[in-house]
């Protein structure tokens, strides 16, 4: 025979009661069949009827999602990397009105799919920022709370990312002007990520073994410590861009070695908007921001074939797949291959 079993929290009580219910004859019934048998017994019972779960928390109070979100605030959001400050308010906009007053019992997969949908469906985020909300809810609730969820999400739009070509390069460093020139320079040589190369400092350089230590990044204008334990690292770079790095200090021998005119860590929004973006107008190249030196430079690395792993570890990145999106292959290089592989061939 097919038997069900189910849980139920009895009224009075803070724990759950499990109960089976006879379903039928194995020979009369297919499994599917049974498992939908079973819904319709669990629908009539009323076992999953939110009036039913809403009676059993009353006799005995569970959590709140306000108050896991307050909770969650005070012991775990002040250990997360201070670019996670805009939380909050995702959580205050997307999810308060929506489950604040709710159990955490209450707030499962099919209502989570449900809220998922009237984001996709009302327009005003997009398909990334739709799901980087669900990670944060996902984040509150918690790994146990949502295990075994299938949460179907709208389908991004893969797009090109802006990458800075060497011979690109090589024009902005010459348009640009002051520091500037040796940041561009120092970014394209090595593929730091902008707030990494706002956080160094002049001891962070080993100018005899031409080495840099990554040791820290910055969030706006706050120096932070790396984005990923793996962004604390050594990178090699060309003696030739440290030798240029050298003769913009000069004689200092510590503090930063980029800064704004406060002294404090350079801004990219300020640098796109006011330095990289007028000198690609200006040259007439398509506009690029400070993230395109670092796909530019992991895809030069690509196509000289450097090996994986080294390239992660330059880098800073955790595994290998993140390097793989990073990386961009020119009409001309594939055509390069594809001439290379024809000539061995013959």
């Amino acid at each position: 025979m097919y038997v069900g079993r189910y849980r139920i929290r009895q009224p009075g009580s803070d724990g759950w009661t499990r109960k089976a219910v006879y379903i039928g004859p194995r020979r009369e019934m297919t499994k599917p069949e049974a498992r939908r048998k079973l819904r319709q017994i669990l629908d009539q019972l009323g076992v999953n009827q939110d009036t039913n779960l809403m009676r059993s928390i009353q006799t005995a109070p569970s959590e709140t999602f306000k108050q896991r979100v307050d909770w969650w605030e005070k012991n775990k959001l002040i250990y997360l990397q201070p670019s996670s400050c805009n939380m909050p308010g995702v959580v205050k906009k997307h999810m308060i009105p929506v489950f604040g007053d709710l159990s955490i019992d209450l707030i499962d997969e099919r209502r989570v799919q449900e809220w998922v949908s009237k984001l996709h469906i009302s327009g005003k985020l997009s398909p990334k920022s739709i799901e980087n909300t669900w990670k944060i809810l996902r984040i509150i609730l918690g790994k146990k709370h949502v295990s075994g969820w299938s949460i179907v999400l709208p389908r991004k739009t893969k797009k090109e990312q802006r990458y800075i070509t060497p011979e690109e390069a090589s024009k902005i460093i010459d348009a640009a002007e002051g520091q500037f020139r040796p940041l561009f320079a120092l970014q394209f040589a090595t593929g730091m990520r902008h707030g990494e190369i706002a956080g160094l400092h002049v001891e962070d350089l080993d100018f005899d073994k031409s080495v840099i230590h990554i040791r820290r990044g910055t969030f706006k204008k706050i120096e932070t410590d790396t984005k990923t334990a793996a962004g604390r690292r050594d990178v090699d770079v060309d003696p030739a861009v440290m030798k240029v790095v050298k003769e913009f200090i000069g004689d200092r021998k510590e503090g930063r070695i980029f800064m704004s005119r406060n002294g404090t860590p350079l801004v990219h929004s300020n640098i796109n908007r006011y330095v990289l973006k007028p000198i690609c107008k200006r040259i007439g190249i398509p506009k690029a921001t400070t993230h395109a030196w670092r796909h530019g430079r992991i895809s030069i690395l690509q196509q000289n074939r450097v090996p994986g792993d080294l390239i992660k570890q330059w880098v800073g990145h955790t595994n290998l797949q993140t390097t793989s999106n990073y990386t961009h292959f020119p009409a001309d290089y594939k055509q390069q291959i594809v001439s290379e592989l024809a000539g061995k061939k013959e």
